[in-house]
């Protein structure tokens, strides 16, 4: 499997717009009104204009795609919050069902993290809406529950996370991945142990 993150441009905005429709009907089944979901497939052109507009006019606001194997798989929008000052805002993050659990969404985040404190921010937040299985997603990479919020387009409650300090996050990862490589290469000595003394009793 291999895949590559890069930032957007005006061509990929149809099929963003389409696998934004996508991750809705995966995620929001149940959660909100199906006609509006279904309209979703039906306007994907009108929401692709408005998404190469608001990418001209707001100059502050950073988009990635994901690509596994050459399929868009994934997308994370980021940049000045619009809730708090003085904080960065991860406004959007999106990735297929069938690529969940494999590790992109924190790949995602992480690249976030890194453009934020580039551009001088040590916090930021996250907004979700009330149901929305991600919740524990954001919870789990180190989000804490601030304040309740609005999603005004739909009119439905939000989770707004927390996170206080973005380096932490970050070097949080970078200790998981060095402890893995490290219980890994103890596992693979021992093995090799394991078949000499095999060899020689």
């Amino acid at each position: 499997m291999e895949y590559i993150i890069r930032k957007s441009n005006e061509e990929d905005m149809y099929d963003l717009a389409m696998l934004v429709a996508t991750v809705w009907n995966e995620t929001y089944q149940g959660l909100i009104e199906q006609y509006y979901l279904d309209t979703m497939f039906t306007n994907v052109e009108e929401r692709a204009n408005r998404y190469r507009e608001n990418n001209k006019i707001n100059k502050d606001t950073h988009e990635y795609l994901l690509f596994v194997d050459n399929e868009l798989s994934g997308f994370i929008r980021f940049g000045k919050s619009n809730i708090e000052p003085n904080m960065g805002e991860i406004y959007a993050l999106y990735v297929l069902s069938k690529h969940h659990k494999k590790g992109f969404g924190k790949k995602l985040v992480n690249l976030a993290i890194k453009e934020l404190k580039k551009m001088g921010y040590d916090k930021m937040i996250i907004a979700c809406l009330v149901g929305n299985p991600t919740n524990e997603f954001y919870k789990h990479i180190g989000g804490k529950y601030y304040k309740e919020g609005l999603f005004e387009k739909l009119n439905l409650k939000e989770n707004i996370y927390l996170y206080e300090d973005i380096k932490e996050l970050e070097w949080k990862y970078l200790f998981i991945i060095v402890y893995l490589v490290m219980v890994i290469k103890l596992q693979t000595i021992l093995c090799k142990k394991v078949l000499i003394l095999e060899k020689y009793y």
